[in-house]
């Protein structure tokens, strides 16, 4: 039992999951900071058509003005650096609590402090980290309220705030702990769920749907690169020849090999004995060459699987992503015409449109 608390307590699986994390963070933090905004301006809307009843204090333009912050970050600096979404919002989050503990100390010396009380339960929740990490800032964040309180009161009142603060703050920790098991294992079960519905289990790479979203999403991002489509020549023979089981370790082979020299890029397979990568490194024609003429001498030296002596090529057309193609479709249609004319030129060879 003191293990299993300890191990969730730690999270090192979570360094498998950073990508998936610091999205969520992301998320979060751009869900905080709207929610915040919209709430303060609701708030300031509602204060100038009451402005005979309600009256502003220099708190609110504080946290109006800390949430427009929040909000400019999202969405003109995150969106660019999303790998110190942690760390932003720690620093995010700090002035929150510096105003709870100075609303519960020197601003108001003689009333109970609750502000900084609900902060330490609640504004942690919004940050998707490794539970040593929280508790350690929620200690942190009490530790310095607790100075600060002894220093600003009586030591009545210090003694009565002293009591709620260990109250919260074990309160605080248990519920950030338990509710940070299940995020993380949510996350954990997400990871796994879209592995498998991405990879093609035959070969590990990615199937058509994972692969071409992804290819997708790197042209709208302006990455350009090549797309190449491979067939494997004369597949059908290979099965009726040798068997299904032959023809799937000449499936896995080539993967295997696509991977080992396309290692940085986006392998899928689109179906059959058809295969597509999109290299956004390959930004020329010299620079395909080379990594072609690597792929096709892996394979032709590599094992016969058939036992028979069978020689095994390819066929292997190309596409060069740039500016004036926009959308995938077009960049397919025209590997696919290269493709075509490798297959025309005699098979087991290479063409770039």
């Amino acid at each position: 039992m003191l293990e299993t608390i300890l191990k969730n307590f730690k999270a090192k699986k979570m360094n498998l999951y950073k990508s998936e994390i610091r999205l969520r963070n992301y998320r979060s933090f751009c869900g905080l900071s709207l929610l915040g905004l919209t709430i303060s301006a609701m708030v300031f809307v509602f204060g100038l058509i009451l402005s005979e009843v309600v009256t502003f204090n220099i708190e609110f333009f504080i946290i109006l003005g800390y949430f427009f912050i929040l909000y400019i970050i999202s969405k003109f600096y995150l969106k660019k650096h999303s790998q110190y979404i942690t760390l932003i919002f720690y620093l995010a989050l700090t002035p929150a609590m510096i105003m709870g503990i100075l609303m519960g100390t020197f601003l108001d010396k003689t009333e109970p402090s609750i502000t900084i009380m609900v902060f330490m339960c609640v504004l942690p929740l919004f940050i998707l980290d490794k539970p040593w990490r929280i508790i350690l800032y929620i200690t942190g964040t009490a530790i310095i309220y607790g100075i600060c309180c002894f220093i600003a009161k009586d030591i009545n009142m210090f003694m009565a705030d002293l009591v709620d603060l260990v109250i919260f703050y074990f309160l605080s920790v248990g519920v950030n702990f338990f509710i940070l098991n299940d995020r993380i294992e949510s996350v954990e079960n997400y990871i796994k769920y879209r592995t498998k519905s991405e990879i093609d289990l035959l070969t590990g790479i990615y199937n058509r749907g994972a692969g071409v979203e992804m290819i997708e999403q790197l042209m709208d991002e302006k990455k350009y690169g090549a797309f190449i489509l491979i067939d494997i020549d004369d597949f059908k023979y290979i099965n009726d020849s040798y068997g299904h089981i032959v023809g799937d370790r000449y499936l896995q082979a080539v993967a295997d090999n696509i991977k080992n020299i396309f290692y940085d890029s986006v392998v899928l397979r689109l179906g059959g004995d058809e295969f597509a990568i999109y290299a956004k490194d390959l930004n020329n024609e010299e620079k395909c060459r080379m990594h072609f003429e690597k792929l096709f001498d892996a394979l032709n030296n590599m094992e016969d699987l058939s036992q028979n002596n069978y020689v095994f090529h390819i066929s292997l057309g190309c596409s060069i992503c740039d500016k004036n193609i926009t959308n995938f479709e077009d960049l397919y249609s025209k590997a696919d015409e290269a493709l075509y004319a490798a297959k025309e030129a005699g098979k087991g060879c290479y063409r770039i449109n």
